[in-house]
């Protein structure tokens, strides 16, 4: 009992999920592509379609769906070169009968494949699984970023140190003080302080 009570909350919550999410379909015009946008809107999506494939990706999409076809091979893989880590999520359109369609899903880096025929609860579950995996990689990446900035902060200051130690002859402690003192005058970062200490001695 507890477990189908709980099922309508789940199903609500991903459905605010993906309430407003902006999805690109690059998708030729035809009745598969209709029937994707009708889809999309129903669940609370937000598509544009756009084709032929474009090189580039520039787009403020959440999510981009497309069709992987042997006959789109170059076209999505110049694509997929192009993109960086940051870029939407990839959702491909596939017919696992094909195995050569199945290497470029791979090749593409699409982070969820929708088959054929397109159904409302396929689509929704794979739009909801690479919004969460590209969440998770820009939260990774952003964590990442912010250890670089603070092991640059650190290496500064303690080269910072170095050289005070090195040109007055003082203390480590010493050094830390006086660099700690700089920064409360001037109402600077450590870091700051220490890339001026640094210049100072170049």
């Amino acid at each position: 009992m507890t477990a189908s009570l709980s099922r309508p909350g789940r199903s609500t919550t991903a459905l605010r999920e993906l309430n407003g999410l902006r999805v690109l379909v690059l998708h030729p015009q035809d009745a598969e592509s209709r029937l994707l946008m009708s889809h999309l809107k129903r669940i609370g999506c937000v598509p544009t379609q756009q084709w032929p494939l474009p090189d580039k990706l520039c787009t403020d999409a959440d999510v981009v769906v497309l069709p992987i076809e042997e006959d789109y091979r170059d076209a999505i893989q110049k694509l997929a070169d192009g993109l960086n880590a940051l870029s939407p999520p990839l959702v491909g359109i596939v017919e696992y009968e094909n195995p050569a369609t199945l290497q470029l899903v791979l090749h593409s880096g699409c982070t969820g494949v929708i088959e054929r025929p397109i159904r409302p609860f396929g689509l929704l579950t794979q739009l909801l699984l690479a919004r969460t995996a590209w969440r998770q990689q820009a939260a990774t990446m952003a964590h990442m970023r912010k250890l670089e900035g603070r092991y640059a902060a650190v290496s500064k200051v303690a080269t910072a140190k170095t050289l005070l130690i090195a040109r007055e002859g003082i203390t480590e402690n010493e050094a830390h003080r006086r660099i700690q003192g700089r920064a409360m005058a001037t109402r600077s970062s450590l870091e700051d302080v220490a890339q001026t200490i640094i210049n100072e001695f170049s």
